[in-house]
């Protein structure tokens, strides 16, 4: 019986930290994102040959970009879609301009731990449903993805993307 109770309010623990997780997510102008891999999830990159280089001013540029994608079916088994884009620049007038590079850098795998309640994870997004979640990315001012993939030797390479997304009629 004690250890059910131990249990029962682990569980109710668990459940009340994550909404609170969740506010405090929703109330940032700062999202952050953890792409883990996943059934849900997948991942696509293009880093061109110098044969796809597109040419601006004569000299050769390349249009590399990362698509996050994800895919999760609601509560009444409806699909939905959204998708986090990485690209170097947020346009091809940026592009053009060589002005308004996207944000990339690197800091310190101890920014997980601490920010852990910070982050949005695949879990967050199933627990409370693709409808909140796309609430807050539509809100947010910058989002920053975290690529599970990528961090290495205590580095985590945090990318700044843009949030877009399919609806379904």
């Amino acid at each position: 019986m004690k250890y059910l109770n131990i249990l029962i309010i682990a569980i109710l623990f668990w459940g009340c930290s994550s909404a609170r997780n969740l506010e405090k997510i929703e109330n940032h102008e700062v999202i952050f994102v953890l792409f883990k891999k996943s059934e849900f999830t997948s991942k696509s990159v293009n880093k061109p040959n110098i044969s796809q280089q597109v040419t601006i001013g004569n000299k050769p540029q390349k249009m590399d970009w990362v698509n996050y994608d994800y895919n999760f079916n609601d509560k009444k088994g409806i699909k939905s879609h959204f998708f986090l884009t990485y690209s170097d620049y947020n346009d091809f007038d940026d592009f053009d301009n060589d002005v308004r590079k996207k944000i990339k850098f690197k800091i310190n795998k101890s920014f997980l731990k601490s920010n852990k309640n910070r982050i949005i994870t695949n879990d967050l997004i199933s627990q409370f449903g693709i409808n909140r979640i796309r609430r807050i990315f539509y809100n947010a001012r910058t989002i920053f993805l975290i690529d599970e993939d990528e961090i290495k030797k205590g580095e985590v390479l945090i990318r700044q993307v843009k949030y877009d997304y399919f609806s379904e009629e």
